[in-house]
């Protein structure tokens, strides 16, 4: 009888540990290849400027451990002036963290990043003429709609950053609002 209940004890344990086992994080290769487009959006003293146009970019993540990735990528972003003032081209690259979460029941995964950016504002209009580049930073979070080793990954991120523009006096910031679509492939 002692027999009976040690067996039932060890399959009873098995059958426990197994629902768990099965939500596992599957094997994740350390690293992923992402390109996004959308809008951007200016905010702040650069909305008074600039207005709505689209927004591009390319990103590689190492990923050390399974949930956190470190990226470095590149980005341009293009806003309309003000009438007849000509555009704004914002280029540079990014770099930082980006973390996901996993939901292993069903395939949406929430992520967020945050990191530095290096970008050059360039502006050639009738008022004035300039090309800055200004550093500062980035924030992002959406989801990502796993299809095997694809994703497609709507999000929307914060950028700012200091340029001299040589008009005004003192730094200004360039401020804006991606709201963008990405597809993103592990390898």
């Amino acid at each position: 009888m002692q027999k009976l209940t040690t067996v039932a004890a060890a399959l009873a344990g098995a059958a426990l540990l197994a629902g768990p086992a099965a939500a596992q994080i599957p094997h994740i290769t350390p690293f992923a290849f992402e390109a996004r487009a959308g809008v951007a959006v200016p905010v702040g003293d650069f909305n008074d400027v600039a207005g709505s146009n689209f927004g591009v970019g390319g990103s590689i993540t190492y990923h050390a451990v399974p949930l956190l990735g470190i990226y470095a990528g590149a980005s341009h972003a293009q806003f309309s002036g003000d009438a007849d003032d000509g555009d704004y081209n914002d280029t540079g690259f990014d770099l930082g963290a980006r973390l996901g979460i996993p939901t292993p029941l069903i395939p949406i995964d929430p992520w967020i990043r945050a990191g530095v950016v290096v970008h050059r504002l360039e502006h050639d209009g009738a008022t004035a003429d300039f090309s800055a580049w200004g550093t500062g930073y980035e924030v992002g979070a959406g989801l990502g709609f796993g299809f095997g080793p694809i994703s497609i990954t709507p999000g929307v991120s914060y950028v700012s950053y200091k340029y001299d523009d040589g008009v005004t006096a003192g730094d200004q910031r360039a401020s804006y609002v991606k709201a963008d679509v990405g597809v993103r492939v592990r390898i």
